[in-house]
């Protein structure tokens, strides 16, 4: 009879390789009908966030020599591409409404809607904003934000580690500490979005 250990081990790496084949089949149905490359583009971006979870999960699982750094590292660029994707669905979901905050585009079917903030965006913002173009450029502007913030603390993290001045103890709860950064910019824009 097979240990706990094993048959988690087998269902992780059957659930991970049937994330990866879905993936692919979904990227080669995308190239094969190669209609819309601007929208297709940042299809493609969001739909490697999936094997990129998978592949993270999985290292996350395994245990060998060098597995916990290499799993810090491999979770820190999950995050960067994470906050990349975010970036690119905001993009996709502008392009789908026909928005352009350059061309000061805002389609009149969502122009003036009312946007209902909760805590702890009402700290920052007022409760409710009607949505007009100064509303749709400060969400590009705090999904940017977003994304160069993430890698900023990602390569601080790994930075003050490889210099041997972030903590051990700190280590253990790498995620606390520069998770609850990135949390705290994710609540500027996500609650709009």
């Amino acid at each position: 009879m097979a240990n706990p250990a094993q048959i988690i081990l087998l269902g992780s790496t059957f659930c991970a390789m049937l994330t990866l084949h879905f993936s692919i089949q979904l990227l080669s149905e995308h190239f094969l009908y190669w209609k819309k490359p601007k929208e297709q583009k940042a299809i493609l971006v969001i739909i490697l966030m999936a094997p990129l979870y998978a592949i993270d999960s999985y290292v996350g699982l395994i245990d060998f020599q060098g597995s916990k750094a290499f799993f810090m590292f491999l979770d820190s660029v999950k995050e960067c591409y994470e906050a990349f994707v975010i970036a690119k669905f905001l993009a996709l979901l502008y392009s789908y409404l026909n928005i352009s905050i350059s061309k000061n585009i805002v389609p009149d079917g969502i122009k003036g809607r009312e946007i209902h903030h909760s805590f702890p965006m009402t700290l920052f913002v007022p409760r409710s904003v009607r949505l007009n173009h100064n509303a749709l450029k400060l969400l590009k502007y705090w999904t940017w934000q977003f994304v160069v913030i993430r890698p900023v603390c990602s390569i601080l993290m790994i930075t003050l580690q490889l210099v041997g001045v972030y903590p051990s103890w700190v280590i253990h709860n790498y995620f606390e500490h520069f998770s609850v950064t990135g949390s705290v910019f994710s609540c500027h824009f996500l609650p709009c979005v």
